[in-house]
Order: structure tokens, then sequence, then C-alpha cells
């Protein structure tokens, strides 16, 4: 299995997400300082030229919520996902969906100051996606209740950036929420690897795309 990589970018949500499952991959560095993500090769992996991508043997796969969620169902051992059968699979995909569909488009208009429309926006506003985030947490540590799943992983990344970026406030339920995510071993693991590549990347600015590998 193949991780699509460069350390600093989105692509640590599948970073985080593997290190959770502790299954065999390798990493596959795109260097985005020197335009490799725009390379005809890796956009046949993704054609929005975008971070993460993963491939696993025939299966090439791209965007955050698409990874993870494979990833999930490919493992389903891991218990990072809800089984077909399961009722919670309804809110389990719902909230696979809701950082990229929700989340991240309310982020990028506070960001940028544009005038929203809360009743023609599928995300209605940054306060409003705070608030479902706030009511689905009164039912357990996680978004699922008491299971920690690919869905968190999505979830707190994507919050703790809104609060490094000031959009939100850290504090409260979901600072709280976030603080517990970031304690995982998973999480701690994934951070060291981020750190160590971006260290070493930084040292040679030259390197196009590598393949060393990362067996867990």
């Amino acid at each position: 299995m193949k991780l699509f990589y460069w350390p600093k970018t989105r692509a640590f949500r599948a970073l985080w997400m593997l290190e959770e499952m502790r299954v065999p991959y390798q990493l596959e560095f795109v260097n985005i300082r020197a335009g490799a993500q725009n390379d005809s090769n890796f956009c046949r992996v993704n054609p929005m030229s975008k971070l993460p991508a993963l491939e696993d043997g025939s299966v090439r796969v791209a965007e955050s919520g698409a990874v993870l969620l494979y990833l999930a169902d490919r493992y389903p051992e891991t218990e990072l996902g809800v089984p077909l059968h399961d009722p919670s699979r309804g809110r389990f995909l719902q909230w696979m969906f809701f950082t990229g569909s929700c989340l991240e488009p309310a982020m990028a208009e506070r960001v940028t100051g544009a005038q929203g429309n809360t009743v023609s926006f599928g995300w209605g506003d940054l306060a409003r996606v705070e608030h479902a985030f706030e009511n689905a947490l009164e039912e357990g540590p996680w978004l699922l209740g008491d299971q920690f799943t690919a869905v968190d992983i999505l979830a707190a990344s994507t919050l703790q950036i809104a609060f490094i970026a000031k959009l939100i406030e850290p504090q409260g339920v979901l600072f709280d929420y976030v603080e517990r995510s970031l304690a995982r071993e998973g999480y701690e693991r994934a951070s060291a690897i981020d750190r160590r590549e971006a260290e070493r990347l930084a040292l040679n600015t030259q390197i196009g795309v590598a393949h060393p590998p990362h067996d867990d």
C-alpha cells in the first residue's frame, strides 16, 4: 500500500489513519515545492493534483474522506469504521462527509471574509458547524459515542487547524475533543514521522519524488 505524501499537508490525515491501524504501508513523497503534484503520473491518481492519495494494488483513491473511508472498510478489524449492517453506519457516513462538505467550506468562508448565505450554502456557517459537533459530542467522547473512528481523525485534525488559525476559540467541548484525539498514540506516531520527514526534507530541497519504504 502506497501513501502519496508530503509533510505538513492534508496527507497527515491519512498518515494518522495508517498509524492508528498499524498496517504495512509505504510513503511515496510528492515534492509540492517542485510541482511534482502536477506530474501526469500523479494526476492519474488524483486529477486535482492534491494530497493525500492512496494506491493499493490496482485501487487508486484520492480526497481525504474517501481515502480514510476506503481504509476503514479495507481493514474492518481495526474498528476505525462501521460495518454495512450496523445501524451506526448512517451517522458514520454523515460525519465522513461532514468535514469536507461543511467544516472546511465554513472555515474558508471565515478566512476570506466572503459573504455567506446560510440558507443556500449546505454548511450554513461556521457557528452552525460548531454547534453540530458540540451536539454530537454530548453522547460520548467521540463523534460516534464511545468508538473512536476515522471521522474523528478528519474532524479533530481540521478543528486543530481552525484553532491555530484563530477561526474557532480553543475552548470548551471542541477543545477537549481535539485534545483527547491528539493524545492518542496513533497521532503521536504520525506526528513524529511528519516532523522527522519535514526536518529531513528541509535539508534537501532538490528531492523530487522519492520512494523510501515505511513498514509498520
